[in-house]
């Protein structure tokens, strides 16, 4: 009896671990964001299971843990569809089965009007926000679809703020700029295609970590540089990353010698990689106590974005 009794206890606390484990850490400070992104390619355009061959490949990419799934644009190639419909509640369960935000383009109705969508979940299921294609294309535009808010919106999960664009949206960088603005430290990007070269360089400009999924060719997560962190191919039709979401870029002015104190005293804690060629480096946490933040104000380091600014107003003021 008292052997049977402390199986179910050990059960029982194994069984507490692995759903703390899907769980968010509320104690977490720095948080380390498992990103997932799903490329259709070579997928047949009009397979009558889209949608299901599709989360058949989310399943794969599930065994990574993620935090955060992104699905391509208008992935089931659909009829427009009200939210939340057939669609949004079967990727509402799988996102409550692996406790994950997801992310999916759909063609959606509201009222009389059209849109070409990005729905995204919350861990539990529900419907946390839409983010309308701000710039459907003519075709787009002579087929119905309305376009959506000239402001893009952003939404705060529980690792941080977000944003979203879709597609032929890369062509207009002021938005994606008012995403920065406003605090998103990851876009996701839900496409036709790659768009690498433009997504490269909004990245590197914007200093955001971007997450392309896109409905042929290969998926990306892009670092705050502009560098390719994880790609989709042949052998795997999805990519992954784990990021320190509180990464953050600096000039090697004024900030050199304190960088290398930095990497004396924490160690294995951070993570700092230099880039020679251009006088910066980048700053990242790996411990989930210590911030990025925490470390600027302990060695007194400026972050590019406000190097820039001061080394500007000084301009200024010399004219």
């Amino acid at each position: 009896m008292k052997t049977a009794l402390l199986a179910i206890t050990c059960l029982s606390a194994v069984w507490a671990a692995e759903e703390r484990s899907q769980k968010p850490l509320a104690s977490t400070r720095n948080r380390i964001v498992r990103v997932v992104t799903i490329s259709q390619d070579q997928l047949g355009k009009k397979d009558a299971n889209l949608l299901e061959a599709t989360i058949k490949r989310l399943d794969e990419a599930a065994t990574f843990g993620p935090d955060i799934a992104c699905l391509p644009e208008l992935f089931t190639r659909g009829p427009a569809e009200s939210v939340p419909g057939p669609v949004t509640t079967r990727l509402a369960r799988w996102a409550r089965e692996h406790s994950s935000y997801v992310i999916f383009g759909l063609k959606t109705l509201a009222g009389d009007k059209i849109y070409n969508s990005a729905i995204l979940l919350d861990r539990q299921g529900r419907v946390l926000g839409q983010f309308n294609k701000i710039h459907p294309t003519e075709g787009e535009l002579k087929e119905g679809t309305h376009p959506g808010d000239e402001d893009p919106p952003v939404f705060e999960t529980d690792f941080g703020v977000i944003g979203i664009q879709i597609c032929f949206d890369v062509n207009w960088w002021d938005r994606w700029k008012r995403l920065k603005e406003k605090g998103a430290r990851i876009v996701f990007f839900p496409a036709a295609y790659p768009a690498a070269l433009q997504l490269s360089a909004l990245a590197l400009m914007n200093q955001s970590y971007i997450v392309s999924s896109t409905n042929a060719h290969s998926s990306r997560i892009y670092d705050i540089t502009g560098q390719v962190l994880a790609v989709s191919g042949q052998h795997q039709q999805w990519a992954a990353a784990a990021i320190p979401i509180g990464k953050r870029l600096f000039e090697v002015d004024y900030n050199a010698a304190k960088a290398r104190e930095i990497q004396r005293k924490y160690g294995s804690r951070i993570e700092l990689a230099w880039y020679n060629e251009d006088d910066w480096f980048t700053l990242a946490s790996t411990d989930p106590t210590l911030t990025v933040e925490d470390l600027m104000a302990e060695f007194g380091i400026t972050p590019l974005d406000a190097y820039r600014i001061r080394a500007a107003n000084a301009v200024e003021a010399a004219r």
